[in-house]
């Protein structure tokens, strides 16, 4: 029997809109692109998740990528609150489940500067049971310990949870461990998919 939903942040609950957040700073497009694969799109952003190196290590090393962009890249890191926002439906879609009597955690991959601003921001989080954020565990998805870490954190069973990702590396990752995953690719899919488990769960 489905008793847990573990959600995934980005682009499940929030968009990450690397895109408009760039180009909210007015920069030509070729500074725009350079901007982003110096930052988002660098080896070194993953690093920001995991938690280990200082913001100032990340944005030196993303300073490296393209040192003509050092200007540019401070401006990135000043005040990233506008890029991750929450979509409309997440605190209405967290209510409904556990109205409908599940518990719900969070296992997302983010930085602590980044998570920071959203923290106190995002209507739904005050009303999951647990979360796990990578930068906290200096670990991130799909790496195995942070799903067990969440597991055993909580007591969960692997098999009464259904883990919801936006990238199949992760969900992979979650199934790989007993948990029942569904890739996000829009609210309608992951909602039949999550009737579907859920329903095959009660008639075992």
């Amino acid at each position: 029997m489905i008793k847990n939903i573990i959600f995934d942040i980005g682009q499940v609950l929030a968009q990450f809109r690397w895109r408009e957040y760039i180009q909210s700073f007015g920069f030509c497009n070729e500074v725009n692109e350079r901007l982003a694969k110096a930052t988002v799109l660098s080896p070194y952003w993953n690093e920001v998740d995991r938690g280990v190196k200082t913001t100032k290590e990340i944005i030196n090393l993303c300073i490296g990528v393209d040192p003509e962009m050092e200007d540019e890249i401070l401006k990135f890191f000043e005040e990233p609150k506008d890029l991750v926002v929450e979509y409309d439906y997440s605190k209405e879609w967290i209510l409904e489940l556990k109205n409908q009597g599940y518990h719900i955690y969070i296992l997302s991959n983010y930085g602590e500067l980044n998570f920071s601003y959203v923290k106190d921001v995002f209507s739904f989080l005050p009303y999951v049971d647990g979360a796990v954020i990578s930068y906290q565990e200096k670990c991130i998805k799909p790496e195995k310990k942070i799903y067990e870490t969440l597991l055993n954190r909580y007591h969960l069973k692997a098999s009464e949870c259904v883990f919801i990702d936006d990238l199949e590396a992760n969900v992979s990752a979650a199934r790989e461990l007993g948990i029942h995953g569904i890739q996000f690719k829009n609210l309608t899919q992951v909602k039949e998919e999550l009737g579907v488990i859920i329903h095959a769960e009660h008639n075992l």
